[in-house]
């Protein structure tokens, strides 16, 4: 199955390095960067009617303006349609049991990876896909 690739972080090295990743795991791979949830949002709601290939989105949960939450309490309001043609794998930084445990109750949300991504995580999680 081929995916495409929405990485959401606020650090432009950090979505630098999962897109290097990402493109040297497979060169063909459409990986797109976004420092701001909200620009995804919209993106998704432009594409509400389009049949789309499976969408994985990379998504840091602590950011400025939208933070990884407020991003999956929105998207979360799509219809079941939408959703189903995205999964979101949380980039983690944050070392809080709470709001680990907090993120991975969202239906959504799908696996939870710790930052640093490294090429091992990433293969993990195409495996599992």
């Amino acid at each position: 199955m081929e995916f495409s690739f929405i990485i959401i972080d606020d650090s432009e090295l950090d979505c630098f390095i999962a897109q290097k990743l990402l493109k040297h795991s497979n060169k063909n791979l459409t990986v797109k960067t976004f420092q701001n949830a909200n620009h995804v949002l919209e993106i998704i709601r432009e594409r509400i009617n389009e049949n789309i290939q499976t969408t994985i989105i990379l998504l840091d949960l602590q950011m400025p303006l939208m933070n990884g939450f407020e991003f999956v309490e929105e998207f979360e309001k799509f219809p079941a349609e939408v959703q189903k043609n995205y999964r979101i794998v949380i980039l983690s930084s944050t070392k809080n049991p709470t709001d680990v445990h907090k993120i991975l109750k969202y239906k959504t949300v799908n696996d939870i990876i710790e930052k640093p991504l490294t090429k091992e995580k990433l293969l993990s999680l195409l495996v599992q896909s």
